[in-house]
């Protein structure tokens, strides 16, 4: 049984440079299931304030075993809401992007259309309110270097936990991103000459009003940016749908009619947290 990469869902929100891969198993004797590469695959994250983007990709056989993703160019792909349609055009990034002139708007419901192979693919989703009330317990952490040869060999003290809160009436889904904002951060704990760590961390989704940032979260010293995402259910399904494996043969969430991946809104609000000695 072979692992099917069906997309790589680069979650691109401020370029925090996170991803979310979605992944499937399928069954049959060839190895890559021709009616899976037929199939356009569509990655779309809605914010108010950035400019829509759809990216569209189909899958090519790679080697008899997993696939590789490619861009479909030449579509006519089409966002409309409140009757108000508007055209999203193939750019050198391997996108499909807006013109500049308009950009999603939070409480409204966005449709997505294009034609592949004589074949209508849709989609549809609303852009969620922007988080109210996001408040940390602290805007500074003080973290003692861990090594430090001027602690003298007495175990550090450590702080308590940011607590992160909101208001979240409607139950609906969050997730938290925390990113360091230094050019060349100090790392906390000694790598010992090993690779750097990654400068964000982030949450999973979950219908919570607060979330804790221990120390222990943190690699690097200076500010961080703590951003703070609300999302539709589709999003959150596609997260929990990433545990997919040649031992879970599931079929890959989708909110795409026709097609496969997905097609979200989101909204955020950002606050900021500098940790120092």
């Amino acid at each position: 049984m072979k692992k099917i990469a069906l997309a790589q869902v680069t979650f691109l929100l401020l370029q925090i440079g996170l991803s979310v891969p979605l992944t499937s198993c399928e069954k049959t004797g060839l190895g890559t299931s021709s009616n899976s590469l037929s199939r356009p695959v569509v990655e779309a994250y809605l914010q108010p304030g950035q400019l829509p983007t759809v990216k569209i990709t189909r899958q090519a056989a790679f080697e008899n075993s997993d696939s590789l993703a490619t861009p479909v160019e030449g579509l006519t792909v089409t966002i409309e809401s409140g009757g108000e349609v508007r055209s999203v055009h193939y750019d050198v990034s391997g996108v499909y992007a807006g013109d500049g002139t308009w950009q999603p708007v939070a409480g409204k419901t966005y449709h997505l259309a294009f034609t592949d192979n004589s074949k209508t693919i849709t989609a549809e989703t609303s852009i969620p309110l922007k988080p109210a009330n996001f408040k940390v317990s602290a805007t500074t952490i003080a973290i003692p270097k861990i090594g430090d040869p001027g602690s003298g060999g007495s175990f550090p003290t450590f702080p308590d936990p940011l607590k992160l809160t909101w208001d979240n009436d409607d139950n609906s889904y969050y997730l938290m991103v925390a990113e360091n904002l230094e050019t060349n951060p100090e790392a906390i704990f000694d790598d010992n000459g090993g690779d750097r760590p990654r400068p964000n961390f982030r949450s999973s989704p979950a219908q919570t009003n607060t979330y804790e940032i221990g120390f222990q979260s943190f690699e690097y010293y200076g500010k961080h940016r703590v951003i703070l995402y609300r999302l539709n259910a589709e999003y959150a399904a596609l997260y929990d749908d990433n545990g997919n494996s040649s031992q879970n043969l599931t079929t890959p969430y989708t909110n795409v009619l026709g097609g496969l991946g997905i097609f979200t809104g989101i909204n955020s609000d950002t606050l900021t947290v500098t940790v120092t000695k």
